[in-house]
């Protein structure tokens, strides 16, 4: 199956945030692009790519996530850190992963139309009791409501407005492991009907002093084939000793201002729409620049095995 690049433009990134810190507040993360043609994005782009494959990491290996815990990195997987990482952001049109950001994850080997976003947030220790009875609907109203605030700024940018769709899997929170996990679906306004919709499929880790989340990016066609690639990521994640949820000393650590429910009905959906923003460039100049082929109408499959090679050229 090829996908348009309004099709890819569904696979989009969400980066949760906690309240009232989120990164679109950061000056740091809202600068706007010095150019927005076809040409200086393609550019941009190639030299993103370059940048990323030349700083990655590949698997096996163990990369830290600050000081708060160890990813071993599985093989067939690649790291690239903060810095190129948010210069691949911006060369999709998304604006860069603001403050917590850790990197990004890539399939090595080609075929496998995914990828993942790493952030850590400074928190404290969310207290979960309230994944007993969370009302998860009212996550969709507010996504509604960031990606139309995220709209003005796609629209300046160059890039198509989005939409929420509904839910892909409803949240589901692991009280003995400390994991959330949930996924929404999110498309192109200008999107036919019954068209490929993209997916945000986002894994949360509680630790004694914050959350990490692990945020795979991919289609609503592959999500039952990749959305296990996000929970080994997640599996593979260990905390610190000392950093971990069960670590928590009542009376002496910070306790978060919010419970686990504002991960799912409030946080992540007011960052949804600002980060909605990757798949488009991706589409329309991801596979020239990476694999060196045809860049408009290039399916997610031909772009990941583009991405894939880089990665493999690069460690020989």
């Amino acid at each position: 199956m090829r996908l348009s690049a309004s099709t890819v433009a569904l696979c989009a990134l969400l980066l949760a945030a906690t309240p009232g810190t989120g990164w679109a507040d950061d000056p740091a993360s809202t600068a706007s692009p010095a150019a927005t043609s076809k040409e200086a994005r393609e550019t941009e782009s190639k030299a993103a790519w370059k940048e990323a494959a030349a700083a990655a990491t590949k698997g096996p290996a163990d990369v830290p996530f600050m000081a708060q815990a160890v990813l071993k990195l599985p093989p067939g997987l690649a790291f690239v850190p903060v810095g190129p990482s948010n210069r691949l952001l911006r060369s999709w049109g998304n604006q860069e992963g603001g403050p917590g950001f850790i990197g990004t994850i890539f399939p090595v080997e080609g075929g496998e139309n995914w990828f993942i976003t790493a952030h850590f947030r400074d928190a404290g220790y969310v207290k979960d009791e309230e994944a007993k009875n969370w009302n998860v609907d009212a996550l969709l109203t507010s996504a509604k409501e960031g990606v139309d605030a995220s709209n003005v700024d796609r629209e300046a940018r160059g890039f198509a407005k989005l939409k929420v769709d509904g839910w892909i899997e409803k949240p589901v929170y692991d009280a003995a492991q400390h994991r959330l996990v949930y996924a929404i679906g999110i498309s192109d306004q200008d999107a036919p009907a019954g068209a490929e919709s993209g997916v945000n499929y986002h894994t949360y880790a509680l630790g004694r002093e914050g959350y990490i989340t692990l945020d795979l990016v991919t289609g609503t066609s592959t999500i039952e084939r990749f959305k296990d690639r996000a929970k080994t990521v997640l599996a593979a994640l260990e905390y610190q000793p000392g950093k971990k949820y069960e670590e928590f000393v009542a009376g002496t650590d910070r306790i978060a201002e919010y419970g686990i429910a504002a991960l799912v009905a409030g946080v992540a959906a007011k960052k949804l729409g600002l980060l909605a923003l990757g798949g488009l460039a991706i589409a329309k100049f991801g596979g020239a620049i990476v694999a060196f082929a045809k860049p408009i109408g290039l399916g997610l499959v031909a772009l990941f095995a583009g991405i894939g090679r880089m990665f493999t050229r690069r460690n020989r």
